[in-house]
């Protein structure tokens, strides 16, 4: 990063419902701000459903273990010719009927499928924790630079104003002196011209502050017209160290970075696909059981003596306990062929893994140039910073110099606003390579884990 710019790459939205307990507080500190983004941020919110969604996944699959059982019960009138399944006889007549059961299933073998099934939903779970993370990381990144720019803008604002009090005042001593007769009309129209461009860069300043702020509010999805400002913390690149050993940083990064922990969850996960993938191709072994009971008014019994016969429909308990029925039995399905299905998907899961692989090894050499192009970037701003110091003080004496020198009639009204301009430029520059060093800085440490503090 060569200039201190907002990070417009990554744009997020965030809820405007704004609790009421902050209504009166209008002062807002970088650590309130983050913290306010983190809570209402919509694609945050959105990521925490997927890992709730997969943590249901992950229920369900260590749910898949356990035996099915199902039971249900059927009631049955039929009209006309139909076969009686109870009796097995047919009959033309109306009869009413009703059956009871209830099964179960486990299985027992199919490849150790269930148990990859498990592994791979708790990567996928794992993943989209740190995908989380990696969003909220950004996320602070993006409301630490937007908090950083309204500093820089109020600073030049600052500076501005003072500028152009100065200038005010100088247009109030070069017309006293040419009303004396020391300096020309000239002199005098060139220092109101000064003034007048000091008062344009100082409103442009002001116009470039309030965009400042409509960015900040902007991402934290605050109501533009409220009443807001940010806490300004002292900014003293003195105190900041910034002999970071990149390479040190690196390793410090690996270690918690979120997005190269889930490309490594991914690689993971990966690898759960293919054996969960690789046991389509071994033999399952399913145990099942089933029970029930029927009645049918079908299901008659003979009562009275043999001269005279009279049957009657055998009372619905009996039915039930006599016509009750179980089974158990044991599955065996081995897999032959079937279009080349499940060879494929292995060779698919193969590359699934390659890809993560490589999709791995692309983070860590993001997140590597990342941290080797912020060090070499602080260490940019810091030698600026060094320089701008120095070349601010000589512009300062210079500006004193010149505009004792003009009090004096010995210098030109266009020379002082030379001397002006090498003020304003070097004391812009100075401003400017103080906010680049810090956000640097900054950077350097968030990737080590000390968070993002001023």
């Amino acid at each position: 990063m060569k200039h201190f710019i907002p990070l417009s790459i990554v744009l997020f939205s965030f809820i405007t419902l704004l609790p009421e307990s902050l209504h009166g507080q209008s002062v807002w500190s970088l650590e309130r701000c983050i913290d306010y983004a983190l809570e209402h941020n919509l694609d945050i919110r959105q990521q925490r459903l997927e890992v709730d969604r997969a943590g249901h996944n992950v229920t369900q699959a260590y749910a898949n273990l356990a035996p099915t059982l199902s039971a249900g019960t059927r009631g049955e009138l039929s009209f006309g010719r139909t076969t009686d399944n109870v009796t097995n006889e047919i009959f033309t007549e109306r009869i009413a009927r009703q059956g009871f059961s209830a099964s179960s299933q486990v299985t027992l073998f199919a490849g150790f499928q269930n148990i990859n099934n498990i592994r791979s939903n708790l990567a996928r779970q794992t993943a989209l924790k740190y995908d989380s993370e990696s969003l909220e990381n950004e996320i602070i990144l993006t409301i630490a630079n937007a908090y950083l720019q309204v500093l820089y803008f109020e600073d030049m604002v600052e500076v501005a104003a003072q500028q152009l009090g100065n200038a005010q005042e100088q247009v109030k001593r070069t017309r006293i002196m040419e009303e004396g007769g020391a300096l020309s009309r000239g002199d005098l129209l060139e220092m109101e011209a000064i003034a007048a461009a000091e008062e344009a860069r100082y409103t442009n300043v002001k116009n470039n502050l309030s965009l400042a702020y409509l960015e900040l509010m902007t991402l934290l999805e605050l109501d533009p017209t409220r009443e807001f400002t940010v806490e300004r913390p002292p900014v003293e690149v003195e105190d900041m160290a910034i002999l970071h050993d990149p390479e040190d940083v690196y390793r410090k990064a690996l270690q918690i970075e979120p997005s190269v922990s889930a490309a490594f969850k991914r690689i993971e996960l990966a690898e759960h696909q293919l054996s969960l993938t690789r046991g389509q191709r071994s033999p399952s072994l399913v145990l099942s059981s089933s029970l029930g009971s029927n009645y049918s008014e079908a299901f008659k019994q003979q009562v009275g003596n043999q001269d005279d016969p009279v049957f009657e429909t055998i009372p619905y308990r009996d039915q039930m306990t006599e016509n009750f029925a179980r089974s158990v039995s044991l599955t065996l399905q081995i897999p032959i062929f079937n279009g080349l299905r499940t060879r494929n998907n292995i060779q698919h899961a193969r590359i699934d893994r390659e890809r993560a692989e490589i999709q791995l090894e692309r983070t860590k050499t993001r997140l590597n140039q990342l941290i080797h192009q912020s060090h070499a970037d602080a260490m940019a701003a810091y030698q600026d910073y060094l320089s701008n110091s120095k070349a601010l003080e000589a512009a300062r004496e210079s500006l004193l110099h010149a505009q004792e020198s003009f009090r004096l009639g010995l210098l030109s009204a266009m020379e002082y606003n030379e001397a002006v301009t090498r003020f304003n430029r070097a004391e812009t520059n100075m401003i400017q390579s103080t906010y680049e060093f810090v956000f640097m800085v900054k950077i350097l440490e968030f990737y080590q884990g000390e968070g993002f503090v001023l």
